[in-house]
């Protein structure tokens, strides 16, 4: 895998939306975005998440970041400094990684979620990465939903702290986004480019 983190500073869209490697100033941002109710319900177990904990994510995604390539990534515009965020946790050894994403609920309903995943998942499967695995409990339906657009395959049945829940997975050889009629590229464009990156 490289040495150096992914780098997807790209617009999303008009709203000039970009993903940008979080870093360790960006503790309180993300554990406001993490405690908004909506999002800590199923992520964290219907618990808020303590400042410490989110401290702890940021720090261990900035090792994975220097030493994998992978990370934890920021969804910002100029009138939003933390729409959402979304990160690869990877497994070396497996030569996968874990999906993991929270977007704030104001930023709901707008494709936001799967374009930002997809584009860490396109270009972790640029690098070493064969297989990216997600999971949720089986209430969340908007998440259930996200990973059924990036294309994901249903793996198995887990059982997590709040109930049941499911495993999905992507492999490289998969063919990604399902995008909905009339749904933009669920690809980043990189600036000043007219190819997807």
């Amino acid at each position: 895998m490289s040495d150096r983190p992914l780098t997807v500073e790209a617009p999303i869209d008009a709203d000039r939306w970009r993903l940008r490697l979080a870093s360790l100033g960006d503790v309180d941002g993300v554990h406001g975005l993490a405690t908004e109710p909506l999002v800590y319900r199923y992520l964290f177990d219907a618990m808020p998440p303590t400042r410490d904990s989110i401290g702890q994510v940021i720090a261990r995604a900035r090792r994975d970041a220097v030493q994998t390539g992978l990370g934890l990534w920021i969804l910002t515009c100029p009138a939003v400094p933390y729409g959402g965020c979304v990160q690869l946790r990877p497994d070396r050894e497996a030569k996968s990684a874990e999906l993991i994403y929270l977007l704030h609920p104001a930023q709901w309903g707008r494709g936001l979620a799967t374009r930002m995943a997809w584009t860490v998942i396109s270009k972790a499967f640029a690098q070493e990465i064969d297989l990216i695995l997600a999971g949720t409990d089986c209430p969340n339906t908007a998440s259930l939903a996200v990973m059924q657009r990036l294309g994901m395959r249903r793996h198995r049945d887990v059982r997590y702290p709040l109930g049941n829940g499911v495993e999905f997975v992507l492999t490289r050889a998969d063919p990604g986004p399902r995008p909905a009629a009339g749904a933009p590229d669920h690809r980043l464009r990189a600036a000043g480019s007219s190819q997807p990156s």
